[in-house]
């Protein structure tokens, strides 16, 4: 069920509707406004969209690097469970 939600970004007040509970919209909305905000106070830009898109590029940028993070930890779990393998293979070969 689509659940409509009130948040305000950059003083803008907007309705979303999700599927998502309203605490969690409420706390991405405030992400995107936080996210936004500080970029706004550390340019020159006036410019909504330019703001919005350099936003945009920094979220992304954060989400690549927790895919990398997620793709390097898969990596070392499948390592660990082929020693693992072993080391039980090499236990079970000295019991029996």
């Amino acid at each position: 069920m689509k659940n409509l939600v009130r948040v305000e970004i950059l003083g803008r007040e907007y309705t979303v509707k999700s599927d998502e509970g309203e605490e969690r919209v409420k706390r991405i909305a405030e992400y995107v406004n936080e996210k936004l905000k500080r970029i706004s106070d550390h340019t020159k830009t006036v410019s909504t969209l330019n703001v919005a898109i350099l936003a945009a590029m920094d979220i992304a940028n954060e989400y690549f690097e927790i895919l990398e993070g997620h793709s390097n930890l898969t990596q070392k779990v499948e390592k660990i469970e082929v020693k693992s393998s072993r080391l039980i293979e090499m236990i079970n070969s000295k019991i029996s």
